[in-house]
């Protein structure tokens, strides 16, 4: 299939009969995705009076189409095989068909409407009652979007997600930190909330002429597992995929979190902690996190953050249970 504008990150495939979402900028050769959604005759979704079953990671790295598409990590789908392609922003107007969305769309009014989409279930028509908003804005404009969303939260016009929420996105997550010190990182990013009973989550995707920019997103050459301490130099791009944190560190480069939970985990000049695989990848060495979407003793936390809460003490109890890596 050609395709008039490149495939990007959140955007969604429709190959095989299957519905794969995109987790990647670079898919000049094939187009790196996940697979989502199968065909079911007992799935509780339907599209089109067909009955589809949503997949979690174990599930989708063990289906007959990962024999054919699987490879590092990562189903990588030729583009004679797509059916069709599901883009946000062009499709804003079919996921408005939701009050929940008209809302949100509203609520951000002052964003140009080809800087806004809708991802997930409802870009395909594959929603249920109890879908989330994946709410994306494109480029600087996400910016915009989460200092609105920051004021909008200090004065009341969005509240925080709830003790409920938080409870369900740290257990749908399997969250390998403390409840408590994920709240705390959490909260501070601004990119989640109620707009009245309408939860959503801010999600940041590139624009179209952003999409080459110099971050690694394919796999390096591995080189074990590490637990390093590091500061951050620069917090521009920590809400990138992968969130891009380049440290000040003997032998690593930059962390890449190529999970959503550690995006914007922490900012300019912060001391860090973080556990995960180091690879190198052109000559350089980087330490992944979120070699899975459910990670388990991966992560990233802020000591200096933690310290300013205190929290520090119960982070260092959790801490001494995990195995020792090398530093």
């Amino acid at each position: 299939m050609k395709v008039d504008r490149p495939v990007r990150l959140r955007d969604f495939i429709k190959a095989e009969g299957c519905f794969f979402s995109v987790v990647g900028y670079r898919n000049e050769e094939r187009i790196k995705s996940f697979l989502r959604y199968v065909p079911d005759s007992s799935g509780d979704r339907e599209l089109n009076g067909k009955r589809y079953k949503k997949l979690s990671h174990d599930e989708a790295v063990s289906s007959p189409l990962a024999k054919k598409y699987l490879n590092s990590g990562v189903f990588r789908l030729p583009y004679s095989v797509v059916e069709e392609v599901y883009k946000p922003e062009e499709r804003l107007e079919f996921a408005m068909k939701s009050s929940e969305v008209r809302k949100i769309v509203d609520f951000f009014s002052e964003i140009p409407k080809d800087k806004m989409g809708v991802t997930g279930s409802r870009l395909i028509g594959l929603e249920g009652e109890d879908s989330d908003v994946d709410f994306i804005v494109y480029g600087n404009w996400w910016f915009r979007a989460r200092e609105k969303l920051r004021k909008s939260i200090e004065t009341g016009k969005l509240s925080e997600p709830d003790d409920a929420t938080w409870g369900f996105i740290y257990r749908k997550r399997k969250i390998p930190l403390p409840y408590e010190i994920f709240i705390l990182h959490e909260r501070r990013k601004y990119h989640r909330a109620f707009l009245g009973s309408t939860y959503f989550d801010l999600l940041y995707v590139r624009d179209y002429d952003e999409i080459g920019r110099d971050v690694p997103e394919e796999v390096g050459i591995k080189r074990g597992k590490a637990e390093i301490e590091a500061t951050v130099r620069d917090d521009s791009l920590v809400f990138d995929y992968p969130g891009y944190y380049p440290v000040e560190h003997p032998e690593i480069e930059a962390i890449l979190s190529f999970t959503h939970t550690f995006v914007g985990q922490a900012f300019s000049r912060e001391k860090i902690l973080a556990r995960g695989d180091v690879e190198e990848i052109d000559g350089k060495l980087y330490l992944i996190v979120g070699t899975k979407r459910e990670t388990h003793d991966e992560f990233i936390v802020s000591l200096d953050l933690m310290e300013k809460a205190g929290l520090m003490a119960d982070f260092e109890r959790w801490h001494q249970g995990l195995e020792v890596l090398p530093p």
